[in-house]
C-alpha cells in the first residue's frame, strides 16, 4: 500500500494531525492513501487540502518510510493558498470516542518534534538545530527509513 504526505514548516513548527484515539494522543504528518490513478505527490497535495485546509506546492520527495506493508512518501511542501485548520476531509469530523478517533490540524513546535510520527522522521528532525534545513538537504537525497510495525 502506498501513501503520500507532506512536511510543511512555518514559524510555528511543522504541520501535524493531532490524533486522539483510544485515550491516546499522538501527532502524525498529514497524508493518506493514494486514490485510483493518483501519484504519491498528488495524494500529498490532496491530503493537504483535506486535512489541513491548505493548497501546497510540492518541492520534492524528502523521505520514504517503509512501515509493515506500507511505503510512505513524504514531500517538502509550501503553503500557497487556503486557511490552515479548515480541512474538511471525511476523517476530520470523526469524534474522539469513535473507533478512528479524532483528527485536528495543528502546528507542532520544534521542541516536540521527537513526538512526531513516523518516529524516524520525528527523531531525525528533533536531533538537529534547523529541521527545515535538514528537510531541504533531503531534497538532494531523500532519507529512507524502515519503521517497525
Amino acid at each position: 500500500m502506498m501513501r503520500g504526505g507532506v512536511l510543511l514548516f512555518s514559524a510555528d513548527g511543522i504541520a501535524v494531525i493531532e490524533r486522539v484515539r483510544a485515550g491516546t494522543t499522538y501527532y502524525t504528518l498529514p497524508g493518506g492513501q493514494l486514490e485510483a490513478g493518483e501519484s504519491t505527490a498528488e495524494a500529498a497535495r490532496r491530503e493537504s487540502v483535506e486535512e489541513l485546509g491548505v493548497q501546497v506546492k510540492i518541492h520534492g520527495l524528502v523521505a520514504v518510510v517503509h512501515f509493515g506493508h506500507q511505503t510512505q512518501h513524504y514531500f517538502l511542501a509550501e503553503a500557497i493558498g487556503g486557511q490552515f485548520g479548515t480541512g474538511d476531509g471525511p476523517e476530520m469530523d470523526s469524534p474522539v470516542d469513535s473507533e478512528a478517533g479524532s483528527y485536528r490540524a495543528m502546528w507542532l513546535p520544534p521542541a516536540r518534534y521527537g513526538e512526531l510520527k513516523p518516529k524516524p522522521i520525528g527523531a531525525a528532525l528533533a536531533a538537529v538545530p534547523d529541521p527545515a534545513a535538514l528537510a531541504n538537504e533531503w531534497l538532494d537525497t531523500p532519507a529512507v527509513f524502515d519503521e517497525a510495525g
